[in-house]
């Protein structure tokens, strides 16, 4: 059951996926047709350089005199992952509290299947499903980068940032997980996940220029993130170690609230 499991969640979230994927894929479009105005256009460099520096914190610092940092400041420090996590808090938090929402929770979790492994099979098709959207995401860029004159961006590090932000949207769509476990509430799995995303988008980039908060960053996954970063210098190991980890963890705690509390059957 458990494989069969993980493809029904893929055949559930297929049209979804498909749109989200799609939705990627135009932004990425509409960002490359973008890049010819914008190159070798000093306006827009020192129109950023005039941002205050507590908004240049937040945004993150853009560089738009090359293809990688245009790529960097308009795709990855905000855009390309806040339309990822959206879409894995959603299946986060539809994993379980969806079920009990449509009264499907008792036909699923009396099945001769421990609780654990159904979590797990539900847990694999909705990364299945976030990585579909990663892999979108990296074949627009790597057939829009080109098409666009975007000659100094590298396929490895479109990858690479591709994965990354695979890897943060699945450390928030756990949470979510965690909590639509934990509680059955659906719109509180999708609240608690994104008020931790705002929180730790937010002090990533007040952590510089805020005193009381220096050093403080590095305990937020959009630090271990970064994607504007990777794609300028390619992926951390032990920021993906990091990213994991916590996904991982937010899994267990997914599975260990499963287990102890009593379903809306």
């Amino acid at each position: 059951m458990p494989s069969e499991l993980v493809l029904h969640t893929l055949r559930e979230r297929r049209r979804s996926t498909v749109a989200w994927a799609l939705g990627l894929a135009f932004l990425v479009a509409v960002i490359c047709a973008y890049w010819p105005s914008v190159r070798g256009s000093a306006d827009v460099q020192n129109f950023v350089r005039d941002l205050p520096e507590g908004l240049r914190s937040v945004l993150g610092e853009a560089d738009y005199t090359t293809a990688t940092g245009f790529l960097a400041a308009e795709l990855f420090s905000f855009m390309v992952p806040l339309l990822m996590l959206i879409a894995a808090v959603g299946i986060g938090a539809r994993a379980v509290a969806g079920e009990e929402e449509r009264g499907t929770a008792d036909l699923l979790f009396t099945a001769p299947v421990s609780r654990t492994r159904i979590l797990l099979a539900k847990a694999a098709g909705g990364t299945a499903a976030v990585a579909l959207l990663g892999l979108a995401l990296f074949a627009a860029l790597a057939i829009g980068a080109p098409l666009a004159g975007m000659d100094d961006v590298s396929t490895g590090r479109i990858a690479q940032a591709s994965l990354s932000t695979v890897l943060l949207a699945l450390v928030y769509g756990a949470l979510a997980l965690a909590v639509s476990c934990a509680t059955g509430k659906r719109p509180l799995a999708i609240g608690v996940a994104a008020a931790a995303a705002v929180a730790a988008f937010l002090l990533t980039g007040l952590a510089p220029v805020v005193k009381s908060l220096d050093g403080w960053d590095r305990l937020s996954p959009w630090s271990w993130y970064d994607g504007a970063d990777v794609l300028r210098f390619g992926i951390g190991i032990g920021d993906v170690a990091l990213l994991v980890g916590v996904a991982g963890a937010l899994l267990a705690v997914a599975a260990f609230a499963l287990q102890r509390r009593d379903l809306s059957i």
